[in-house]
């Protein structure tokens, strides 16, 4: 089994058990996941269901905590801050091309 973080890894057989407010799927520790944590519920059409994290966003997740921005620009350079140069400055019946 693979475990790169962009690849599916079986986790193992759930049970499902019920209670007085519907049913419930248990989430073993070994995923990590915290309570409290916002997941979407998708069921696919051939009953699969798959779970998404709500906000699922890098820059608030903690994903880009260790990565120095800063150090990244200075070494390939913030390409939208450069000056245009070359035919795309010249007119073109009194248009930009």
């Amino acid at each position: 089994m693979s475990t790169a973080k962009n690849q599916s890894q079986v986790i193992g057989e759930i049970i499902t058990k019920e209670t007085t407010e519907g049913v419930i799927l248990t989430v073993p520790t070994s995923t990590n996941v915290v309570a409290g944590q916002k997941y979407w519920l998708v069921k696919q059409a051939d009953g699969t269901l798959s779970y998404h994290p709500v906000n699922d966003n890098p820059w608030w997740n903690g994903d880009y905590d260790d990565i120095d921005f800063r150090a990244e620009l200075d070494k390939v350079g913030n390409f939208g801050l450069e000056t245009p140069v070359g035919k795309e400055l010249r007119p073109v019946n009194n248009h930009f091309r």
